[in-house]
């Protein structure tokens, strides 16, 4: 088999990127399954962070925003209130999928070549394909981090992407590792469940405010202005000139990724959480060792002080780290040409990267697009600038 252009990801980047291809008339083979992050490896009832008018996949036509696609099935929404439930935004990526990318291939890639001035896929179910050009679109789960010291705890230490329900924790005393919203919403699925929670954290936990007032002063909406990715005019730029972005010294562009938009959790958990879970900060170390199949969690003050918490089980919050060597389907000789800026790939201003006819886009372009590739509404550039450089009219 052979086609235009093979999609590897079928999350809001790669089904948008897929639907955009498809729509200009290229042969085009999507794989993986849809929405899989968001379906399973997020807590069931989640509120997402961004605002219902930034959490829209590309469509390539009118019509298919999250906002209209709730209007025609009579579902509650608000451009920023209420917010937007997870299974919301699941049930509308799956209807995107079903319009614009029915023949969605659900196979996983195992590995990728390079064969004949293309690329030569091969499927999990030992069936090959050949591709002129490849679009990238690995969802943020390839990229699940666990710190070195909390590894220790064998089975009783997990990421926080591998659970979406909790119940299992019911009775249970369970330690949460991390200070952003994933560890924020863990805990609070963990106290609704019934669990013991202990949240743990380097920093102080911090939330956004509250819902924006109706009417903001001048003043306060020139210095913290309406983003898709945050309020305030750093994100503003971030989110209107990424390609500009894309021109800063590589040291400024990591800077900026690594700094901006730090962890920060939803107000609307912040009373369930902080009154009821077993909250501490300000801790320097964090380490885990496994004992009678136990966790015993080690803790270091900022003062040097040292104390230990016995739990059933370690949730490592701690976040992803993009890392292209970690895309093990792509071959080491081919993942070796791909030219860097840190661990992620260095894109040309169509995400095309070093080895040429390859793309990448989603949370692996944000070190040459910075921080809006790593939100949804960074579809909205990526998608449409691919497809114009693969397909141009």
């Amino acid at each position: 088999m052979s086609t235009d252009v093979a999609v590897v990801g079928a999350g809001p980047y790669g089904l948008s990127v897929a639907a955009h291809l498809k729509h200009r008339g290229l042969s085009v083979r999507t794989f993986g399954r849809p929405m899989d992050t968001w379906s399973h490896r997020m807590p069931a009832g989640m509120l997402l962070k961004s605002d219902g008018f930034a959490s829209s996949l590309c469509a390539p036509v009118p019509g298919w925003t999250l906002g209209e696609y709730a209007a025609r099935s009579g579902i509650a929404y608000g451009d920023r209130d209420p917010r937007v439930v997870l299974e919301l935004f699941t049930e509308y990526g799956l209807a995107f999928q079903e319009h614009f990318v029915p023949d969605l291939d659900q196979r996983q890639v195992t590995g990728i070549v390079r064969a004949d001035g293309g690329f030569a896929l091969t499927l999990d179910d030992g069936t090959d394909l050949a591709a002129r050009r490849l679009v990238v679109a690995a969802g943020i789960t390839h990229f699940a981090h666990v710190p070195e010291p909390l590894r220790g705890g064998g089975d009783v230490v997990s990421h926080s992407s591998d659970h979406r329900t909790f119940e299992r924790f019911a009775g249970q005393s369970v330690a949460v590792v991390g200070g952003g919203s994933s560890a924020v919403e863990v805990a609070a699925s963990l106290l609704d469940a019934g669990a013991d929670v202990h949240l743990l954290a380097r920093r102080a936990i911090e939330f956004w405010p509250g819902p924006t007032p109706a009417h903001v002063p001048l003043w306060h909406r020139l210095l913290w202005p309406e983003s898709g990715i945050g309020h305030s005019l750093m994100s503003k730029l971030c989110q209107d000139h990424p390609d500009l972005f894309r021109l800063l010294p590589t040291r400024i562009r990591l800077a900026i990724l690594h700094r901006h938009l730090g962890p920060v959790s939803g107000w609307w958990v912040r009373d369930k959480v902080m009154e009821n879970a077993r909250v501490r900060t300000g801790l320097t170390d964090i380490g885990v060792r496994s004992a009678d199949g136990r966790a015993v969690v080690t803790l270091r003050g900022e003062r040097g002080s040292t104390d230990e918490v016995r739990v059933d089980h370690v949730i490592a919050a701690t976040g992803f780290r993009p890392d292209v060597d970690r895309l093990e389907f792509l071959a080491p000789d081919l993942r070796a040409d791909i030219r860097r800026a840190g661990r992620n790939p260095i894109l040309s201003r169509n995400f095309e990267s070093s080895v040429p006819g390859l793309h990448f886009v989603g949370v692996v372009a944000g070190g040459t697009f910075g921080p809006l590739l790593r939100f949804m509404v960074g579809s909205e550039f990526a998608a449409p600038r691919v497809a114009s450089h693969i397909a141009p009219l």
